[in-house]
C-alpha cells in the first residue's frame, strides 16, 4: 500500500512538471517580444488603446516594465487585456471582466478554466470574501480575483521569474527616486 501511495505521488509530481504551460492565443510568456503580441493580438482582432510605463508609485514609474491595454480580443465579457513587458519581454497577461454581485462571472471562467487545467491548487469561493482561483506550472500561474466589492474581475497569465525581476526593478527604481534630494528642503 506504501509503495502505491509513492507512485501515485510520484506520477503526480510529474505530471505537474510536465504539463503544458498556457498560451493564450498561441503566446509564450517569458518569450515573445512586444512585436510578436502586438501582431498576434492584431491578428485576433486586438487594437491597442493604452501604452505607458509601470506606475511603481505616485508619479514614479519603471521604463523597464512596459503594458499596453487592448480591446476587441475575441474573449466573452473581455472589456480589456493589459499586456506587460519586462525589457522587451512578456511576462504577464491581464484579462478584465464585469462581474455582479452574485459573482456568476466568476463561477462561469472557473469552470472554463478548471476544464482546460484541472483542479486549482488554491480555490476561495467569493462568498463575503475575495474570490481566487490559483493553478501553478512549471514557470507560469493563472490566477483568477475576484474582489468582493467590485464590478470588474480579473485573469492573470503571469510568468514567475520575469514577474520576480519586475519586482526587483521596481524596489530599485523606488529607491533610486526616493533617495533623490528634493528640492528646497
Amino acid at each position: 500500500m506504501r509503495s502505491l501511495i509513492i507512485i501515485i505521488a510520484i506520477l503526480f509530481f510529474v505530471g505537474l512538471v510536465f504539463a503544458e504551460e498556457p498560451k493564450p492565443f498561441g503566446l509564450i510568456l517569458g518569450k515573445n517580444t512586444e512585436n510578436e503580441v502586438i501582431s498576434i493580438l492584431q491578428k485576433e482582432g486586438g487594437r491597442v488603446i493604452k501604452t505607458g510605463y509601470r506606475i511603481i508609485k505616485g508619479d514614479i514609474s519603471n521604463p523597464n516594465i512596459k503594458a499596453i491595454e487592448f480591446k476587441g480580443l475575441p474573449i466573452e465579457n473581455l472589456t480589456k487585456a493589459r499586456i506587460l513587458f519586462y525589457q522587451g519581454t512578456l511576462f504577464e497577461i491581464i484579462y478584465f471582466f464585469p462581474i455582479s454581485m452574485n459573482k456568476d462571472e466568476f463561477y462561469l471562467l472557473y469552470r472554463q478554466l478548471e476544464s482546460k487545467y484541472g483542479k486549482p491548487i488554491k480555490y476561495i469561493k467569493p462568498w463575503l470574501a475575495d474570490g481566487l482561483a490559483l493553478w501553478k506550472f512549471k514557470d507560469i500561474e493563472i490566477k483568477i480575483t475576484a474582489p468582493w466589492v467590485s464590478t470588474e474581475m480579473y485573469l492573470n497569465y503571469t510568468h514567475l521569474p520575469l514577474s520576480k525581476k519586475a519586482d526587483q526593478s521596481d524596489n530599485e527604481i523606488l529607491k533610486q527616486e526616493t533617495s533623490k534630494p528634493k528640492k528646497g528642503f
